[in-house]
């Protein structure tokens, strides 16, 4: 849980109170259809586009090598080589390209209750973008140059809304949440909400390295009585640039922890373990990893103990990353399952419906 943000001077949100468990996020209310292609790493909080999850799909890709390994096995239409691709048709969410008309992101700035707190120095920023399609243009008046009269507004401009695309759940009685084009997905327990339209993380500081995630869900949304933004954990995909999975799932991890909860809290890394990703229908080995972390922030609803796992798909020079992270109220064993659920979709293997057009 986020206290109130105050207005930095670098153009950010400045946390005012303690870190208190995994608030500070605002998911869209349900999946929205704009989200495309994801836009390389910044170092300052979003505005137009999200920082930290590289374009494994479309033009300019930095991931080639993970996006070969995604598309393999006849992935379905719509994903070319890296350089070439449709740029609305990456599986990436993220924050709208600048100048494409009609796709606009907004972070969002986090008001919980709450009486204000002092300053505290390392405060941790968390964010959100919730990346929406714009419906259509502004009407203009055209006054004339001797009777001052207007033209009538023009109607608003219809649209109709792009396919969604489901993929089943490999984990009985879960559920999935599925990059943009169901190219790939991860699973998450009933009791986690799936919010694969909404990019969240932290900001880069001179402290903390900062990280994005995008193809969101959460778990425990609203437990801190009266902060309705509260939240226990979450998962999210995120890319790093290195092929070597092991050293892709620690740099995440690590990443995660300095970046939510300070450079001060005890972070304690396990050993890697040796893991399988399925791409389609073949197995491929990975590595997987998990690290416990003690906040030194306290408070009510501070989480007293958190564990948050990565696990890896890598290319030559990149690898996707899901991450997986909660508190000590929900199971460990949740995490693994969500982690080892994490894989490439057939185009077989995926659903298409087409929302009723406004």
């Amino acid at each position: 849980m986020f206290g109130r943000n105050r207005k930095r001077r670098d153009g950010g949100y400045q946390d005012n109170a303690a870190l208190t468990g995994f608030g500070g996020y605002e998911p869209s209310d349900t999946p929205t259809t704009g989200y495309g292609e994801v836009r390389p790493p910044e170092t300052t909080r979003p505005s137009a586009q999200a920082s930290g999850i590289a374009e494994p799909f479309g033009p300019g890709a930095p991931v080639s090598g993970v996006a070969e390994s995604l598309r393999g096995k006849s992935f379905g239409p719509g994903v070319g080589p890296a350089g070439s691709g449709n740029p609305a048709q990456g599986p990436w969410p993220s924050a709208a390209v600048p100048g494409e008309p009609g796709v606009r992101a907004e972070p969002q700035r986090i008001r919980p209750p709450g009486k204000p707190g002092r300053r505290r120095r390392g405060s941790r920023v968390a964010w959100a973008v919730v990346v929406v399609l714009g419906l259509g243009a502004a009407a203009l008046n055209v006054f004339s140059t001797g009777d001052h009269r207007s033209t009538p507004s023009r109607p608003p401009v219809g649209y109709t809304p792009e396919p969604r695309v489901t993929v089943p759940a490999v984990v009985a009685g879960w559920q999935s949440v599925a990059g943009r084009d169901g190219s790939y997905a991860y699973d998450v327990p009933p009791s986690w909400t799936p919010k694969p339209g909404t990019v969240h993380g932290w900001d880069k500081t001179t402290t903390a390295p900062g990280i994005t995630l995008g193809t969101s869900a959460f778990v425990d949304e609203g437990f801190c009585p009266g902060v309705s933004d509260s939240r226990r954990g979450g998962a999210g995909v995120t890319t790093e640039p290195t092929g070597d999975a092991e050293q892709a799932v620690r740099k995440a991890v690590d990443d995660l922890a300095v970046s939510a909860y300070g450079p001060e809290s005890a972070r304690t890394p396990g050993p890697g373990e040796d893991a399988t990703v399925q791409i389609g229908r073949t197995p491929r080995p990975t590595r997987m990893v998990f690290a416990d972390v003690v906040p030194k922030d306290g408070g009510p609803c501070a989480s007293k103990h958190v564990v948050m796992g990565a696990i890896a798909i890598s290319g030559p020079s990149s690898s996707a990353v899901l991450v997986a992270y909660a508190d000590q109220d929900v199971p460990r064993d949740d995490l693994t399952r969500i982690l080892r659920s994490y894989r490439g979709v057939l185009a077989s293997d995926r659903v298409t419906s087409t929302p009723a057009a406004r």
